[in-house]
C-alpha cells in the first residue's frame, strides 16, 4: 500500500521560504574562513547567479581545502568532472540545487590562478596568494582588489584575440566588455598595478599592461592586436601550458568538417558526476505524468550533465522483434487475435515468443542505462520493471507456463523470459507517482476509463515495503510535483 504521510518536500520548503543557494554559500564561505576571492567579474554577474545562470569562479586558497570542502557538504554540492580531453589540474566544478529558483548553481573551482582553455593555451599566473591577501567582502562574494582584477581582466582578453580576427574585423565580444572596462578604470590605481606587477610578474611592464587595455577599445589596429597576443605568450611563456599538437590538429579537422560545428550530428559529452552516476526510474499508472517529469528532469539536469532517458516499457525494437512482430500480424490476419476476446486462453508460440523479445529490448535497454551510470552519467528511466511493478512492465508467460512446460520450446521461452527479468536489478534511485484513479481518467483520455483506473490501483494497492521506494503525490500541478522530485532525485544523487 502506498505511505499516504509521506512528507511533502515542497510544501514544507514553501513554508520555509527557501533561501537563494548563492547566498548561502558566501554567507558559509565566511563563516567557516575559507580563504578565497571571486575569480572573474566579481560584481558584475550577480543578478546572473541568482537567476541560476553562468558559472561562479572561485579561487580557492589550497590551505583552506578542507574548510571550503566542508561548505560544500553543508549545502549539498556535488563534485562533477568534464569529459577525458577538457580536464585541466587545478579545477573542478560542483553542482548544487538552489531551491529558490529550482536550478542548478555551477561552482567551477580553481585553486591554482588560472586563465585560459584546455584546447587554447593555459596561463598560470603566479600571484594567488597576493590577489587573495587584497580581496574585500563584496555584494555576495569576496573580490580583489581592482588592480588585480583589471591586471587578470587584461591578460584574459587579450588571450582572446585569434588570427582570424585580423581577416574578420573587431571582434563580436568587444563592445560587450566596455562597461566593465570602464569600471575596472575607474576603480583600480595603477600606481599600485605597477607596484604589484614589479613583485608579482616582472616579466610585464606597466607600459604592456597599457597597451592591452588599449587594444580592447573599438578602432585599435587588428594586425596590433594579434602581435600583442603573439608577445603576451612570449612575457608568460614560462608559466604557459599548451594543448597537445594532437589536440590541435583534431580540433581544426573537426572545425573544417563540420563547418565549425554546424553539421555536427554527436551528442556533444557534457560533466558527470564524480561519485559516480545513478540510474533513476520513476514508475505508477497510466497519467501519472512520468513521461512529463522525465523530461522536465532531463531538460533541469542535462543542460550541465550527461543524462540519457529510458522508456523500459515501450524499448527500442530489434530487427528479430520486428521479425517477430510481422509474423504476428500474419498470424492475425489469417486465424484472428490469438487467446480469445479475454486473453485467458493459450495465444500461441507465436505471441509467447514476441513476448520474450520485448523482455529482450528491455533488458538490452537496462544494460545501457547501466553501464552509462556506471560511467558517471545519470538515466532517467520510466516504466521500470521491478517485481511490484510486473502487472504494467514485466514477465507475460508466466499465466502459461503450465502449457509452454510440455515441451522444449515452451520451456526455453518461459526460462529466456524469467532469465532477462531476474537480470534487470532494482534501480539506485525509486520514485512512485501516486496519484488518484479518477484524476488519471481525466487526464488519460486516449484510453478506456476502466483500463486506466485500474493500472492506477494496481500501483496504489501493491505492497512496496522493502522496495525503497520514494512517494510522490502526482496529483498536484505539474511544477510541484517537478519541485519534490528535483529536491528529492539532488538529495539522493
Amino acid at each position: 500500500m502506498l505511505d499516504t504521510h509521506a512528507p511533502k518536500l515542497a510544501a514544507d520548503r514553501r513554508a520555509g521560504q527557501a533561501r537563494s543557494l548563492v547566498v548561502e554559500l558566501g554567507e558559509a564561505l565566511e563563516r567557516r574562513g575559507v580563504m578565497y576571492c571571486c575569480q572573474w567579474k566579481g560584481s558584475w554577474k550577480k543578478h546572473r547567479w541568482m537567476m541560476g545562470e553562468g558559472d561562479i569562479d572561485l579561487l580557492v586558497e589550497r590551505a583552506t581545502e578542507p574548510q571550503f570542502t566542508a561548505v560544500l557538504e553543508e549545502l549539498g554540492f556535488r563534485r562533477a568532472t568534464p569529459p577525458l580531453g577538457s580536464r585541466v589540474a587545478g579545477m573542478e566544478s560542483c553542482f548544487g540545487l538552489d531551491r529558490a529558483t529550482g536550478r542548478l548553481i555551477h561552482v567551477h573551482v580553481h585553486y591554482q590562478l588560472l586563465t585560459g582553455g584546455f584546447w587554447t593555451t593555459i596561463y598560470r599566473l603566479p600571484f594567488e596568494r597576493a590577489l587573495l591577501d587584497s580581496t574585500v567582502h563584496r555584494n555576495v562574494f569576496r573580490t580583489p582588489a581592482p588592480e588585480f582584477e583589471l591586471l587578470v581582466f587584461a591578460i584574459r582578453m587579450v588571450q582572446r584575440f585569434r588570427p582570424r580576427d585580423v581577416l574578420g574585423g573587431q571582434p563580436g565580444w568587444l563592445k560587450k566588455i566596455q562597461g566593465e572596462l570602464d569600471a575596472l578604470l575607474k576603480q583600480a590605481e595603477l600606481h599600485r598595478l605597477g607596484d604589484v606587477l614589479a613583485q608579482h610578474l616582472p616579466t610585464m611592464d606597466l607600459a604592456f599592461v597599457d597597451e592591452c587595455l588599449a587594444s580592447l577599445r573599438p578602432g585599435y589596429s587588428r594586425w596590433r592586436r594579434f602581435a600583442l597576443r603573439l608577445e603576451l605568450h612570449e612575457r608568460l611563456r614560462a608559466h604557459a601550458k599548451t594543448p597537445p599538437l594532437t589536440m590541435k590538429l583534431s580540433r581544426l579537422a573537426w572545425s573544417i568538417l563540420t563547418l565549425r560545428g554546424r553539421l555536427d550530428w554527436r551528442r556533444a559529452p557534457k560533466k558527470r558526476l564524480s561519485h559516480g552516476g545513478t540510474v533513476i526510474a520513476l514508475v505508477g499508472g497510466d497519467g501519472a505524468g512520468k513521461s512529463t517529469c522525465v523530461q522536465e528532469l532531463a531538460r533541469w539536469l542535462g543542460r550541465e550533465l550527461d543524462v540519457i532517458t529510458a522508456h523500459l516499457g515501450r524499448p527500442p525494437r530489434s530487427l528479430f522483434t520486428l521479425a517477430v512482430g510481422a509474423l504476428l500480424k500474419v498470424r492475425r490476419r489469417i486465424f484472428g487475435e490469438p487467446g480469445g476476446a479475454d486473453g485467458t486462453q493459450f495465444p500461441g508460440y507465436v505471441h509467447c515468443l514476441r513476448d520474450v523479445c520485448t523482455a529482450r529490448d528491455r533488458y538490452l535497454l537496462y544494460l545501457k542505462a547501466r553501464r552509462f551510470a556506471l560511467a558517471g552519467g545519470l538515466a532517467l528511466c520510466e516504466r521500470y520493471p521491478v517485481p511490484q511493478n510486473y502487472e504494467l512492465a514485466g514477465p507475460r508467460l508466466d499465466p502459461f507456463a503450465p502449457r509452454l512446460s510440455r515441451n522444449v520450446l515452451g520451456r526455453l521461452m518461459l526460462a529466456a523470459e524469467r532469465r532477462y527479468y531476474q537480470h534487470i536489478l532494482a534501480p539506485d534511485v525509486l520514485i512512485v507517482l501516486a496519484v488518484d484513479p479518477e484524476t488519471a481518467v481525466q487526464r488519460k483520455t486516449t484510453e478506456p476509463a476502466d483500463y486506466v483506473r485500474h493500472r492506477n490501483r494496481v500501483v496504489r494497492n501493491v505492497d512496496w515495503i522493502g522496495s525503497g521506494a520514494h512517494f510522490v503525490e502526482a496529483g498536484r500541478p505539474l511544477a510541484q510535483v517537478v519541485e519534490d522530485l528535483k529536491a528529492l532525485i539532488w538529495a539522493e544523487l
